[in-house]
């Protein structure tokens, strides 16, 4: 059974954070969702198309009273966003993210709050290369993976209640470690975007030389769709879990290098072994999407 909350404040109200605050509405999971945001015409749009109840440019006045609060901005700015705020924050309130990365955060988050706040990571595995208020999507999280991250100041309660949220809004759950985490979704998100970004600026370099541009078919265009997310989002993520990201990179310059030397010598038998299992790679990703 899924708790229904009072009073939600909403801190970035942009695809995600406006993905959570309409499915919660649709679902009657709220009495009350509040918007935060830096961008009026994004908040007003937001109200309009019925995302949240009522908005805010003043972060204090946007936790007050609030049961839950969800931090949906970009890495860097929480930190110093909940502290202009924690001390606004309802005895007994849930805390909650939707950061890409958790290490670092937690870190720098935890020394912050009263004893009394429940804080309770969590980063949806869900997106698209949009942003902005106008594009969230009640059913973004169907089916699409929720990793919660419990902290020394998470209850028991806490995690549970925001189990059950995730899964109300139709994500599959797991839950753990901030480290295991951070290492998983280096391999799995943040390598590919940092390949697409060196990808497309390698072929936007040799464009001013030669146009190429206007060739690209549907490989590189899968590139450009990834390399479209939000700058300031990436910008985040890559400082804030550079270790992982960078272990990450050096395990695939490695293959890159493996793959080079077999082109020169030229060894179609090594190549077509790696393309094959990639092939199958491919293969268990789509049957366990299916």
């Amino acid at each position: 059974m899924t708790d229904k909350f009072g009073r939600v404040s909403i801190i970035g109200v942009g695809l995600i954070g406006g993905s959570i605050a309409l499915a919660m509405r649709r679902l009657k999971l709220a009495n009350e969702i509040i918007g935060l945001g830096r961008r009026i015409e994004n908040l007003k749009q937001a109200k309009k198309l019925k995302i949240i109840d009522a908005w805010s440019l003043k972060p204090k006045e946007a936790v007050r009273n609030a049961e839950l609060i969800i931090l949906a901005t970009p890495m860097r700015a929480m930190p110093e966003l909940v502290k202009s705020i924690a001390q606004d924050f309802k005895p007994g309130a849930i805390l909650t993210d939707v950061g890409s990365t958790k290490l670092k955060m937690i870190e720098k988050i935890l020394p912050l709050l009263d004893e009394k706040v429940d804080f309770v990571p969590a980063h949806p595995i869900a997106g698209r290369e949009k942003t902005g208020a106008k594009y969230a999507d009640a059913e973004l999280f169907k089916n699409r993976w929720t990793i919660i991250t419990p902290t020394q100041r998470s209850s028991k309660k806490g995690v549970l209640r925001i189990k059950r949220l995730w899964l109300a809004l139709g994500a599959k759950v797991e839950v753990m470690s901030p480290k295991d985490h951070d290492e998983i979704l280096a391999y799995i998100s943040h390598l590919p975007h940092i390949v697409a970004y060196g990808l497309v600026s390698a072929i936007w370099n040799k464009e001013q030389a030669l146009p190429v541009l206007r060739f690209s078919a549907g490989g590189f265009k899968d590139f450009i769709r990834i390399a479209g997310s939000s700058p300031e989002m990436w910008r985040d993520i890559c400082l804030e879990n550079k270790d992982m990201i960078i272990n990450a990179l050096n395990q695939y310059q490695n293959q890159l290098e493996e793959l080079k030397k077999m082109m020169v010598k030229e060894d179609g038998k090594g190549l077509e072994k790696v393309f094959s299992k990639s092939r199958q790679v491919k293969e268990k990703v789509e049957k366990q999407d299916g």
